[in-house]
């Protein structure tokens, strides 16, 4: 599965998972540590199910965490100090996965002295865990450090602009490219031809997962709030097993929450089945209005609170009447 996302997040559940077979050895439980893995997930990755009153993000997580450990003891009484101990050594994954900084040497050193302490391991299971896990940990971070360098182009580049100068999270994407072309043909006829119709649908097959791996290094740093409004042909909806091929690399929630498809009103309208079905596998849209929008409905109105924000024109006749909706005024 070419799913950028997806597969990051699946190898940090197998380092989770690898890191706590290492600590956990013989008291190692495949539901409990399953279950916080994945509560873990959902609230570093996804930003999901997390108390936003509390400040420090990784305070969040240790929220989410706490109240899946209640859940499992409620299960499971008599797994009470089994459970705790998980947890314990759980927090300790932060260091590992961006969500806090410290002195690793002093974090693993911290772990060994505490899986002796509480439990109760043979020392078979003690001997040389320090340096395997180091080991396996500094090459982790590794892997996470080197990931930018993966989806960079030396024939393309985003460029990244604002959409709205009082809206600091709204951003528009276009692919730039770095060919180079003969004399003869100027910049207006080159942009031309990477514009028409195959080449516009193409050239979207390097802007998703571009955008796509700069939302997941975004996510890695802890940053969800930016939204990025990208190209998307219609023609494709005609196309499904091309479309399915495109799109496949966004098909995950930390994306879909962060990437929007941009489509124009008139687009819309034509194609509104379609687009229904792809929000409803969790895609979103941001509509664009131009100055010849036809003055709308009620009923027009309300069904365009299934986008995700509108790109209003300077002289949208309906401009006062989008309710509910993120507007943003289109100075790009």
């Amino acid at each position: 599965m070419n799913n950028i996302v997806f597969n990051y997040v699946n190898n940090v559940k197998k380092r989770l998972k690898k890191y706590s077979i290492l600590i956990l050895k013989s008291k190692y439980d495949k539901d409990v540590v399953e279950a916080f893995i994945q509560t873990y997930v959902n609230s570093r990755y996804y930003n999901f199910d997390l108390n936003n009153q509390i400040r420090l993000f990784y305070k969040r997580i240790d929220d989410a965490l706490d109240r899946k450990r209640d859940e499992l003891v409620a299960e499971e009484p008599r797994k009470t100090e089994l459970i705790n101990n998980i947890l314990m050594f759980f927090k300790y994954y932060y260091y590992f996965d961006n969500v806090r900084n410290g002195d690793l040497e002093k974090i693993i050193d911290t772990i060994d002295k505490k899986r002796i302490e509480t439990l109760n391991l043979n020392s078979s299971s003690i001997e040389n865990f320090k340096e395997e896990f180091t080991k396996i940990v500094e090459e982790d971070i590794s892997e996470l450090k080197d990931f930018e360098k993966y989806y960079k182009s030396e024939d393309f580049e985003l460029d990244i602009t604002k959409i709205d100068p009082k809206e600091k999270n709204y951003y528009r994407v276009k692919l730039k490219y770095f060919f180079d072309f003969p004399e003869i043909f100027s910049e207006e006829v080159i942009q031309n031809v990477f514009d028409t119709e195959i080449v516009a649908e193409d050239k979207l097959f390097v802007e998703y997962p571009m955008i796509t791996s700069k939302v997941l290094l975004e996510i890695i740093d802890l940053d969800f709030a930016k939204k990025y409004v990208c190209d998307f042909s219609v023609d494709l909806l005609k196309k499904k097993t091309k479309l399915d091929q495109l799109i496949e690399t966004l098909e995950n929630q930390a994306a879909q929450d962060k990437i929007y498809f941009k489509i124009t009103y008139d687009d819309f309208i034509k194609n509104k089945v379609d687009v229904f079905k792809l929000i409803n596998r969790g895609f979103k849209f941001a509509l664009e209005t131009n100055d010849s929008m036809p003055k709308l409905s009620n009923e027009e109105l309300n069904i365009l609170e299934i986008f995700s924000c509108i790109i209003v024109s300077d002289n949208d006749i309906n401009k006062q009447m989008y309710k509910d909706i993120k507007i943003l005024e289109n100075k790009g």
